[in-house]
């Protein structure tokens, strides 16, 4: 065993096991980690579990372990249980793939996971179809049963579109009603959702100025950001983060941070001070042809690079990554 200041001080050598301290590697240099010791064992001592850093040590084969007990954390690994997940996807700008890595991720959680998976759009200005030919019905059709409180399972089952293995009801076609959708006709929904769902899938868009949105957001057990490696978009990250995720509640240590149309490699997620859990490139020509075919999905998830991003995330969401309690008086 070395002991060492800074881990890229090893990224020459061969690394077997990595026991790394929050107090000196952030969060925010995960990701990075992984990507330089993919084989090694990772173990990250912090003091506090957030559901984010959980589902991020998960998706990541990264064993999370408090400072408080070295000895038990020597001996045993006690596993900790979420319950039954509800993932939220938002864009922080529109055009950024967000209803498509939604969707993707829905379809692996189902086909690989076998979980049945209920995705529901919650964007009051893109009813999310640009991928999705030949749908019949939106969230507008379920309006004036969520007035009412009156939606029920079968009426919302037959609402949503099959689209691979999963159910899908796309979002307001309709921007004039945006925001006379009121918190408890979005509470309402998603409580009839988790009746029918093993696992709900959450596209809130871009815009955090609804109901819809906010309160998809609020309910998640797992929240992802999706943004590209534009300065602009981190200004506006960050500034959604000050006027409206911060004073909701959600920090960002609440966040996991997936790169979609990204041009370049490292330095989107210590910009904005996020974990990142996965990254996308930039499919120019896929995005052309995904359009015009007949199964736009099918072509996005038969390409190696996207399909390896939404099975991490995937994985984020549906395995309980193992905590232990680590002595204090091994960290320096």
């Amino acid at each position: 065993m070395e002991s060492v200041e800074d881990w890229r001080g090893l990224e020459i050598r061969q690394v077997d096991a990595l026991l790394l301290d929050a107090k000196h590697v952030p969060e925010t240099e995960l990701y990075e980690v992984r990507e330089q010791f993919p084989d090694a064992s990772i173990t990250y001592v912090v003091d506090e579990f957030t559901s984010a850093l959980t589902a991020f040590a998960a998706a990541h084969n990264i064993r999370l372990a408090h400072a408080s007990r070295v000895l038990s954390y020597l001996d045993e690994v006690i596993g900790q249980g979420q319950s039954t997940p509800i993932l939220a996807f938002w864009g922080v700008y529109p055009r950024l793939g967000t209803t498509t890595i939604a969707l993707a991720v829905a379809h692996v959680l189902a086909a690989q996971h076998g979980k049945s998976v209920g995705v529901l759009g919650l964007n009051a200005y893109d009813p999310g179809t640009a991928i999705v030919p030949g749908v019949e019905h939106h969230l507008d059709d379920m309006l004036s049963y969520l007035a009412q409180q009156k939606l029920d399972p079968e009426t919302l089952q037959a609402a949503m579109k099959s689209v691979l293995r999963v159910k899908y009801l796309p979002g307001l076609q309709n921007q004039t009603r945006a925001l006379a959708v009121m918190p408890e006709h979005v509470r309402h929904l998603l409580h009839v959702a988790r009746s029918q769902f093993e696992v709900l899938v959450l596209d809130v868009g871009s815009a955090l100025n609804t109901a819809l949105a906010l309160e998809g957001l609020q309910a998640a057990t797992h929240r992802y950001v999706i943004a590209n490696d534009l300065v602009a978009t981190q200004r506006q990250l960050l500034r959604q983060m000050d006027y409206i995720l911060r004073p909701l509640g959600v920090e960002p240590s609440d966040l996991m941070l997936v790169g979609s149309q990204v041009h370049g490699k490292g330095g989107l997620a210590k910009s904005v001070g996020m974990m990142q859990l996965a990254s996308i490139p930039y499919y120019s020509s896929i995005d052309i042809y995904a359009e015009q075919s007949p199964e736009p999905m099918k072509v996005f998830l038969g390409e190696k690079t996207f399909r390896k991003a939404v099975e991490t995330i995937a994985q984020s969401a549906v395995t309980a990554s193992a905590t232990t309690e680590v002595a204090a008086s091994v960290r320096v």
